[in-house]
């Protein structure tokens, strides 16, 4: 239980990953402020209605608090299909949010980013936080997106802040929202599962050891971690093939990955600085993992 009471303000407070990060909080004792362009039905607590692109909050919230920022447009394609709006979004946004910070004199400033700023490789290769990164090395615009975020933020911050660097999020929910997800449904369902290399990889982290992850960076506070970066992934690369493979035990299928012979495509952030700075680690492994995301997603496809 946190005894201090500590605030956090928590922005895309409405979607998956907002959602789960403030009802756990509650539950551990935090007063939590959400702030979404609309309100989500599933939360007990002081909601607010904002648009992050044009709209200050800094009035709303008290001096000291936590801020939090998960809001974005979070996927490539989205990104991809309405760049304006991935540019509002993503970096309009998060220097207004920064903006708000200051005004309100917030305690420390939480970015969520991306394991899509590392480039992509076709071998395993170790990806750390301390990596020179550039703009020049990815292809991907929501990944341009947020090391932008993150160059914005070190260079016009004045708070202090912590970068958080989030592997593959995955978890139950009845639409796929990862490829883990989407392959394990094509298995449960019969379908067809081609990829362009069954040996791309990634560091999939499941949704409650996140969350457990982001709530130990806000009580470890800025004295800790102010102006750190840090990897909160998966604690295992794991392939195409072997997602395929874990569902398959799970359900008690022989589904087979049809392999489309490209280059695989591998991001491998390490946890190792992230485990020792905030003694955390992820708990919950693949097959575990699909098999809570897999009851969800049966239930809603019977």
């Amino acid at each position: 239980m946190n005894s201090q009471k500590q605030t956090l303000v928590i922005t895309g407070s409405s979607g998956f990953i907002g959602e789960k990060l403030a009802i756990r909080a509650i539950a551990e004792g935090f007063d939590v402020i959400g702030i979404d362009i609309k309100k989500s039905m599933n939360l007990d607590c002081k909601q607010l209605e904002i648009d992050l692109a044009s709209q200050d909050f800094y009035h709303k919230i008290p001096a000291g608090s936590t801020i939090i920022h998960l809001a974005s447009l979070s996927t490539d394609s989205l990104c991809r299909e309405n760049p304006i709006l991935a540019i509002d979004a993503n970096l309009r946004a998060t220097s207004l949010v920064l903006e708000n910070a200051k005004k309100s004199s917030a305690a420390h400033f939480l970015f969520a980013s991306s394991e899509w700023v590392y480039p992509e490789r076709p071998e395993v290769t170790e990806q750390r936080e301390s990596d020179r990164l550039d703009l020049a090395d990815l292809n991907s615009l929501y990944a341009m997106t947020k090391l932008f975020g993150e160059s914005l933020i070190r260079s016009a911050s004045l708070v202090p802040y912590t970068i958080l660097r989030f592997g593959i999020v995955y978890g139950p929910r009845k639409v796929p929202g990862s490829s883990a997800e989407s392959i394990a449904l094509k298995v449960y369902a019969g379908e067809e599962i081609s990829v362009g290399s069954k040996e791309t990889a990634r560091r999939f982290i499941f949704i409650d050891d996140l969350i457990a992850g982001i709530l130990q960076s806000a009580s470890k506070g800025p004295d800790l971690l102010n102006t750190k970066i840090l990897n909160l992934a998966g604690s295992e690369l794991v392939s195409l093939d072997q997602i395929v493979s874990a569902a398959n035990e799970i359900l008690g299928k022989s589904s087979v990955i049809i392999d489309g012979g490209k280059i695989a495509s591998i991001r491998n952030p390490l946890i190792d600085e992230t485990s020792t700075i905030l003694e955390w680690s992820p708990k919950i492994n693949i097959r575990k993992g699909l098999e809570s995301c897999l009851k969800v997603m049966s239930a809603n496809n019977v």
